[in-house]
């Protein structure tokens, strides 16, 4: 079945400030790291940047920073790329610009749904899904629910799940 042209529920906008400031914090860690140490031993030794090759080190944090910069600017495309469908048979997830990533789960093979939300998560009012299928193997996770969405998406993938095992059971 072609999913490419229906249409997906999309995840809430408000996942976009919430990974961008995941995204500056890990980035920002990152760029410390690399940069203090060499802070350091350039005030602390400056005789060792009298060789202008030694400023060559400082292109490391600065390629982090700008690699943080950019993924700062693409976080809003991909949060709008994210997107679920519920169709008769199944879920259909999907995520991913460049890379697009789409997963099916049967709802005759979901054992149970989880619904997490950390700190951050509940400031912003999203939360993420995980969906656990038969065989022990978490099919997903998914991120930037509303709290009521996941909450309902729970319900029905539960009430699905039963109800197709008992189709099962009849046959």
């Amino acid at each position: 079945m072609d999913h490419e042209n229906l249409p997906y529920r999309r995840v809430s906008p408000r996942l976009i400030p919430l990974r961008q400031i995941n995204n500056a914090i890990g980035f920002g860690i990152f760029f410390l790291i690399l940069v203090v140490p060499l802070l350091v031993v350039h005030f602390a030794a400056p005789l060792f940047f009298t060789n202008g090759a030694a400023y060559l080190l400082y292109l490391l944090p600065a390629g982090v920073l700008v690699w943080g910069i950019v993924l700062a600017c693409i976080i809003p495309r991909q949060v709008r790329a994210m997107g679920y469908l519920e169709n008769q048979d199944d879920l259909v997830l999907r995520r991913g610009i460049l890379f697009r990533h789409q997963v099916a789960v049967p709802y005759g093979r979901i054992q149970y749904v989880d619904i997490h939300q950390g700190p951050l998560q509940r400031a912003f009012g999203v939360t993420q899904i995980s969906i656990t299928t038969a065989g022990g193997g978490t099919a997903s996770n998914f991120e930037g629910l509303p709290m009521a969405e996941a909450e309902r998406l729970r319900d029905e993938l539960t009430q699905r799940g039963y109800a197709r095992l008992a189709e099962l059971a009849e046959s």
